[in-house]
């Protein structure tokens, strides 16, 4: 029998898919029902195990894990309104009107986009951790005292939204780009103002995209670690991520572990899917076939006082926070002042050359991330060939699978792994490198496959059509004609999976073992342990990396990706 080599490769891939990604995302849920009941046989133990609620029963029966869903959707709801509050009107402002200096604002802007958000919560740290930090200081010093204490609940809302709010920025921006100029053109002509126009034609166009960036922000606040681990565990303010490392480590209770990260899973997938029920039955046209200049609003008189107010609020929400972590990263000890004597390089030293932690960590990472870029780029361009340029029955259900993990928190999927791969099928990667790695390439999946279908989209058919004519395979056109055709587009989705693998916290931080631990991960424990100035030697070192990175992304996609 004949075997047809697009189905045997996509049926390959499918089961891969369903091992990697459905496998564990099932255990999780049907173990969080499982219940085991012990049976004393005399000088026995005999384990029962049922299903139940019975473990939603003690994790919901128990305030201290209440607390913390109501803390995480406390968090997720208000940092996605304030990230619209400052996201939305910023997209507008730099994309539709005529402000001085609008594209290097713009970069300035996502500058935090392209940061790990622990990092970032390190930086404020620095500046407003209570009579130490440096604004703080500055505040003392003018007034007297200060009343900002960043290791409190308004301050892991403030370094959540500052670190997020970019991506509902990003949405918007691209949306008001893309926008049909003549619909607001035609309400202009029927004697609408500037204000009715935004508010009647202008803000219900973007209302999906600005939608799309809520749903991202609420997703990456609910599934984020680091920010609340270093912000608000110190004030003993818990979140559903911090609660299931506190219950996988210190605790030691993995059947509530297993029912927390079922209720986060439930969370994302609400808030994924709200989105598309909203939005399912209105129709929005922002892209005509004419001329897709957008018009430009004059601020008139009020240009220079918004250049000065956006200054502001830039040098204090993005440059600040990012000298601040330079500047302590040459300090020879926290909390000394910033004198020259002060200053020293032996900090990137010691982390460079002379830490075997860290050491272990550049190469753990650099390891992981080439590793989890390659193969996930792999997996990924073929997975993107199916898709785009395929008619094979099943690739809906490849599409599906490959999406799921994407808008999984990674704690979740690190669970997830855990359940799956310690033993349990006779395969324990516990603790060790290959966890990592297979955690890395489920959940950066969807990255892989969404960059390289771009670059698909853009190919005719024709060019396959001709070596099929003249003889050749499928797999001859694919490797001949498709990958040397995309090759820019899967370098740059090679860097744009080994950038966040390199830096990666939320999943690493529950897989790594002593001998696994990874950049983030270093970053993290020194700055829990109190080595202020270590942990920003570090972490300076890491953007250094990331900055670079996104140089090169941006100039194999020709500034198509990036920042």
């Amino acid at each position: 029998m004949k075997i047809n080599l697009e189905q045997f490769i996509l049926g390959t891939i499918i089961v891969l898919m369903l091992i990697l990604v459905l496998y564990p995302m099932i255990l999780i849920f049907w173990q969080s029902f499982i219940v085991d009941e012990i049976i004393k046989l005399g000088k026995e133990r005999l384990v029962i195990k049922h299903f139940s609620l019975g473990n939603y029963i003690d994790a919901l029966g128990d305030k201290h894990n209440i607390v913390p869903l109501k803390n995480t959707l406390i968090l997720g709801l208000l940092t996605t309104l304030f990230s619209v509050l400052i996201g939305a009107p910023l997209a507008w402002l730099v994309i539709r009107t005529n402000l001085i200096a609008a594209s290097k604002i713009r970069s300035i802007m996502l500058i935090p986009y392209m940061v790990p958000p622990f990092i970032g919560a390190i930086a404020w740290e620095q500046l407003l951790t209570r009579d130490v930090g440096y604004f703080n200081k500055f505040i003392v010093a003018m007034i007297g005292s200060s009343p900002f204490d960043i290791h409190s609940f308004p301050g892991l809302i403030w370094v959540m939204t500052l670190m997020l709010y970019p991506m509902v920025f990003l949405t918007t921006a691209g949306a008001l780009e893309r926008m049909d100029p003549t619909l607001e053109e035609a309400a202009r002509i029927s004697g609408s103002n500037n204000f009715k126009v935004m508010k009647d034609i202008t803000l219900p166009l973007v209302a999906p995209s600005i939608a799309a960036g809520a749903i991202l922000v609420f997703i990456q606040t609910i599934g984020n670690f680091g920010i609340p681990a270093l912000i608000g565990m110190q004030a003993h303010i818990f979140v559903m991520t911090t609660q299931i490392y506190a219950h996988l480590t210190s605790i030691g209770n993995i059947k509530i572990a297993l029912v927390l990260s079922t209720i986060l899973m439930a969370l994302a997938f609400a808030g994924v899917y709200s989105n598309q029920i909203f939005f399912r039955d209105k129709q929005f046209s922002i892209i005509a076939g004419k001329s897709m200049r957008p018009n430009v609003v004059d601020l008139g008189f009020l240009r220079i006082p918004i250049l000065v107010a956006l200054g502001f609020f830039l040098l204090i929400t993005v440059v600040s926070p990012f000298v601040s972590i330079f500047f302590t990263s040459l300090l020879k000890a926290w909390g000394a002042k910033l004198t020259f004597a002060n200053l020293t390089l032996h900090n990137f030293h010691y982390i460079l050359f002379e830490y075997g932690e860290t050491q272990n960590a550049f190469i753990n990472s650099f390891l992981l991330a080439i590793s989890a870029a390659t193969i996930t780029t792999f997996f990924g361009a073929i997975i993107a060939y199916i898709l785009v340029k395929t008619k094979t029955r099943g690739k809906t259900l490849l599409d599906t699978v490959t999406t799921l993990p994407y808008s999984l928190p990674g704690v979740v999927v690190a669970v997830a792994m855990i359940l799956a791969w310690s033993g349990r099928i006779g395969i324990n990667l516990y603790d060790t490198f290959w966890i990592i790695l297979m955690a890395y390439i489920v959940n950066y999946l969807t990255l892989a496959v969404r960059t390289v279908s771009s670059s698909l989209s853009q190919i005719h058919d024709s060019l396959e059509e001709a070596v099929r004519i003249s003889g050749g395979s499928w797999l001859r056109s694919f490797k001949d004609v498709v990958i040397p055709l995309i090759r820019p587009g899967l370098i740059a989705g090679w860097f744009l999976i080994f950038m966040p693998t390199l830096r990666e916290l939320n999943m690493s931080i529950m897989l790594a073992g002593p001998e696994t631990k990874t950049l983030g991960v270093a970053v993290y424990e020194m700055q829990d342990a109190g080595y202020y100035q270590i942990s920003a030697a570090l972490a300076v070192v890491i953007l250094s990396v990331v900055i670079f990175g996104n140089i090169i992304i941006r100039k194999f996609s020709g500034g198509k990706l990036g920042l």
